[in-house]
């Protein structure tokens, strides 16, 4: 051989002549181990089975050739008719995928996802159809073990949050239940003591009485919060609806009021003759009078408190405005929340329910309720939409 001749680089058991394209197709399915490919008559039943398909159904060659492709399927799609169903959509769209529960020749189910292609001559007429199958199992698997993770991941931190509301709750409920319990205590005692020492007299009794019905009533105001937390959270707890005079009951509810603060002509509305919403009255009541309450609490003596209610077309819009402490960034954020206190009201008492009392029965209206603080930065304004119709 002459030195700038190249040798063959193909050894000699290689150079024999190759198959052709029919028998090299056939020789490449049955290479196919992860993959089931076989062929169906257009009724359905196999025609051809690769290694694969006995890999991932169990069945033999000389098992399942000239069976029904039902086979495969669960006694409940069989019974729905799927398989059918499946050869219908593939014959008419010409191709047709799905994904589900396969039976194996054992009785063992896979999660298969399956590729159905018709298959037809020259002429157009359907000479079958071939199928294409993976096991896909063990992703199946996976995918659930994931999921399964993600809602124990939520169910925990769910419940941690549950115990983060449960301790606020203990440590702003022991707090704020202390001190009427003893005022009640220490009144009882005085007046008690008064009696033994013969000091009783009506002027006593008297001052020892009022102390005694302040801490009550602030004590059931605080029983009250409780129970309405408890009734919302209940799925039963739901609105009433009826047509409800908006302005009407603002007013009802703010002519309350000048029985008690200072100033009768404190508390301002402005307001149309009627804006009319179909609500459950006695709950859009304590809505009202939990904003106008909390205005005048976070709010200097003799400051003025703004209503208005607006009639929109589909909607009627009632805003509190006061000139009180006003919301930084941090209160504003967590407003609604069950128990929360906001750094620049610890002075006021309560538990910190009744806005997130107010947030829950404005939502259960489908409405909407916000807060931000007030232009020039003094005071805050709430705003409660309400939607006209019944939902």
């Amino acid at each position: 051989m002459p030195i700038d001749q190249e040798p063959d680089p193909t050894p000699p058991s290689e150079t024999a002549t190759q198959p052709p394209p029919g028998e090299a197709f056939r020789l490449l399915v049955e290479a196919v181990q992860d993959y089931a490919i076989f062929l169906l008559g257009p009724d359905g039943h196999v025609r051809t089975w690769n290694p694969g398909a006995e890999r991932a159904k169990g069945y033999a060659a000389s098992e399942i050739i000239g069976q029904h492709f039902s086979a495969f399927y669960t006694p409940e799609e069989r019974e729905a008719g799927r398989p059918q169903w499946l050869l219908g959509r593939a014959a008419a769209e010409g191709r047709v995928e799905d994904e589900g529960w396969r039976v194996r020749k054992d009785g063992t189910r896979f999660w298969a996802d399956v590729i159905l292609t018709a298959l037809r001559d020259a002429n157009g007429a359907l000479y079958g159809f071939a199928k294409i199958t993976r096991d896909l199992t063990e992703r199946k698997r996976a995918e659930e073990q994931q999921r399964d993770l993600i809602v124990e991941q939520r169910a925990r931190a769910a419940a941690e949050q549950a115990l983060m509301v449960r301790d606020r709750f203990l440590s702003v409920a022991s707090h704020e239940l202390k001190t009427p319990v003893a005022t009640l205590q220490l009144s009882a005692e005085s007046l008690l003591r008064a009696r033994e020492l013969g000091r009783l007299d009506d002027a006593r009794l008297e001052t020892g009485l009022h102390r005694i019905l302040k801490s009550t009533g602030r004590l059931g105001a605080l029983v009250s919060e409780l129970l309405d937390v408890s009734l919302l959270s209940v799925e039963r707890d739901r609105p009433v609806r009826q047509p409800t005079d908006i302005v009407a009951l603002v007013q009802e509810v703010t002519a309350r009021f000048a029985d008690v603060v200072e100033n009768e002509s404190r508390v301002a509305v402005q307001a149309p003759e009627r804006a009319v919403v179909m609500a459950d009255a006695s709950r859009l009541d304590q809505v009202f009078t939990n904003l106008i309450d909390n205005a005048l609490k976070y709010s200097p003596p003799g400051e003025p408190i703004e209503v208005r209610v607006a009639d929109e077309p589909d909607s009627v819009t009632v805003t509190v405005a006061d000139r009180g402490i006003g919301l930084d960034a941090a209160t504003q954020a967590r407003l609604f929340e069950a128990f929360s206190r906001g750094d620049n009201a610890t002075h006021v008492p309560g538990l910190g329910l009744g806005l997130f009392i107010t947030h829950q029965i404005v939502e259960r209206h489908g409405g909407r309720i916000e807060a931000q603080p007030a232009p020039g930065g003094v005071g805050s304004v709430f705003r409660v939409s309400l939607p006209k119709d019944a939902m």
